[in-house]
């Protein structure tokens, strides 16, 4: 009796393929559905059910021969017999192996399935983007791309610096105009040295407090606790004997009059 055959179709990944495709070779197939289904009848335990099945002939075989004492046997009743233990052996796995082609074509329709909601989405947000971009240029006002930067006024520029250096603005022609307006508008003006220099209220505040909780005299340790425009106030004052470090209490001091 022919035994029943199904065929089972997937598509693989061309790398996976050609990886199969070699593993065969080495192996001596000549085709890649060979070695899957050899892969397949070892997965299932097969190849040892076709082992199993031949010693059941052989023995069935031999007791015949035993019970007739001579080697006249009805070899149409023995084959019958055959017949019906190989379809108790096969059929459970045949069963399996049809379960799992039903998977594996449910699972490349829920990939394609994926696969499509992927590129829906994708073109989606694109639309989306562009319709976001549109909509942005359509209602930016006509003037703003020709509107030119609103220069920043000096009270602006210093809370972002934090201190201005009089030797930084040499090329101003009324320095003195120039401090007046900042100590008009809220700025610290230190004369230190001989040398104006402008300080933001906050950045003195902070520069003050960082100052006073330095726990070293020595200036390389100094100069890496502080920033570069902290440092530079730093070195003024101290150069001019406005702050020094009180060896007692281990602690950077303020004279009175900047305190």
């Amino acid at each position: 009796m022919a035994r029943k055959e199904r065929v089972i179709a997937i598509r693989l990944p061309s790398d996976v393929y050609r990886e199969l495709e070699q593993r065969a070779r080495r192996l001596g197939y000549s085709l890649v559905s060979d070695y899957l289904r050899d892969l397949i009848y070892r997965e299932l335990g097969y190849k040892e059910k076709e082992e199993a099945v031949r010693k059941l002939v052989e023995e069935l075989v031999e007791k015949k021969l035993a019970e007739k004492g001579t080697t006249e046997i009805d070899v149409d009743k023995i084959l019958s017999k055959i017949e019906k233990k190989i379809q108790d052996i096969i059929n459970p796995w045949t069963a399996k192996i049809d379960q799992l082609s039903m998977r594996i074509s449910e699972l490349y329709e829920k990939i394609e399935e994926l696969e499509e909601k992927v590129k829906s989405f994708e073109a989606a947000e694109a639309t989306r983007r562009e319709q976001y971009a549109q909509a942005v240029a359509r209602y930016r006002p006509q003037s703003e791309s020709r509107r030119e930067p609103r220069r920043r006024t000096a009270i602006e520029r210093l809370r972002e610096q934090g201190a201005v250096f009089e030797h930084d603005v040499q090329w101003l022609r009324d320095r003195d105009a120039f401090f007046e307006r900042l100590r008009r508008e809220g700025a610290i003006i230190l004369n230190v040295g001989g040398e104006r220099i402008a300080v933001d209220p906050e950045f003195w505040r902070n520069f003050k407090e960082k100052v006073e909780q330095l726990p070293t005299p020595n200036d390389d340790e100094v100069r890496v606790l502080l920033t570069d425009t902290q440092y530079q106030l730093f070195k003024k004052l101290k150069e001019s004997g406005m702050i020094y470090f009180d060896a007692s209490k281990r602690a950077w001091r303020f004279v009175e009059e900047l305190a």
